[in-house]
């Protein structure tokens, strides 16, 4: 799955079968260091880049992977 929702200031990022809560200005900062879009990734590359510029991201609520989920399905 790979699929990314904003959410009020929030990005929610379905990348392999882990669901990842970021700010926006943390998104750009893995877009920029990798060049690639952040859905994009591999669930590896993502970790990386998050390891690398020390972001920890959050856990997603269940509304929120409930969303991602739903989205996937259209």
């Amino acid at each position: 799955m790979r699929r990314r929702i904003v959410v009020g200031g929030a990005v929610l990022l379905a990348v392999g079968m882990t669901a990842t809560k970021l700010t926006q200005p943390e998104v750009k900062q893995i877009e920029e260091k990798t060049g690639k879009k952040a859905e994009d990734l591999s669930e590896d590359e993502l970790d990386k880049a998050m390891e690398d510029l020390g972001i920890e991201g959050e856990e997603p609520s269940d509304d929120e992977v409930a969303m991602l989920e739903a989205a996937e399905d259209k």
